[in-house]
């Protein structure tokens, strides 16, 4: 899963598993703080975090892994936090009355965000086709200039297998890689950039409106990340893309 959080503002994932004899259990995936939760929580895993290639500054990818056989995955729930004893601070707060001024105490701003998630089992492996069997394509393509150089542009873009069969997968994850000019190679194949998640599609085509486009960027990257029923998605190296050189 992917996370991002300020100051102590915390967040983890609550997992509920029920058995054939209807016998239930929960399971906290968070990384620290969690002592308050040890009675409410029938077992607490603290995730690893890992590094991964081109992921967004500001955002950590924690993995782990759980075996309960016999059992089923029927909830999940996010869970925001702080560890205890830190979920006020103290304020001077002033008496209109002419009484003495007391300390109080104040809640903080709470800020977190919980990203993908990816959930997969050590028995199943979801295929996924190569890149080369898609056929992606853009179109309505409207340009706008900007002040400074800078541009936007919409366009239409739709995808669909080569071999003319209807895909089943139920989503795909939609990103931008904005390549400066300094970072094409020949051919426009990119060095690679930053991804910036645009959205979700649930059909074969995803409307982009008006994205900004600094006067530093040569081409757009459109990746479409296939992903599985079981919530795997494709690695984004091997996803199929569409991609435009920006005009003029």
């Amino acid at each position: 899963m992917q996370v991002k959080s300020e100051g102590d503002s915390l967040l983890g994932l609550s997992l509920h598993f029920s058995s054939a004899a209807n016998e239930r259990t929960s399971v906290l995936l968070a990384s620290w703080g969690t002592n308050q939760f040890s009675r409410k929580f029938s077992k607490i895993i603290a995730p690893c975090q890992v590094n991964k290639p081109r992921t967004a500054p500001g955002w950590a990818v924690l993995e782990s892994s759980i075996e309960m056989n016999g059992y089923t995955l029927t909830e999940i729930h996010a869970v925001c936090y702080r560890p205890k004893h830190e979920h006020s601070q103290l304020r001077l707060e002033h008496r209109t009355d002419g009484s003495e001024d007391t300390l109080t105490y104040s809640p903080k701003e709470y800020h977190a965000v919980l990203g993908h998630i990816t959930m997969n089992t050590s028995k199943e492996n979801t295929y996924f086709p190569p890149s080369s069997s898609w056929l992606v394509e853009g179109h309505y393509i409207k340009w706008s200039s900007g002040s400074q150089g800078s541009k936007t542009v919409s366009v239409k873009i739709v995808w669909k297998s080569k071999d003319g069969t209807d895909s089943q997968f139920p989503k795909y994850n939609i990103y931008v890689e904005k390549l400066p000019k300094q970072a094409v190679r020949n051919h426009g194949v990119g060095l690679g950039g930053v991804q910036e998640y645009l959205g979700v599609a649930n059909v074969e085509a995803f409307y982009v409106s008006e994205l900004p486009i600094p006067a530093t960027t040569s081409s757009l990257k459109f990746i479409i990340q296939v992903c599985g029923v079981d919530g795997v998605c494709q690695n984004m190296d091997d996803s199929p893309y569409f991609q435009l050189d920006v005009k003029g």
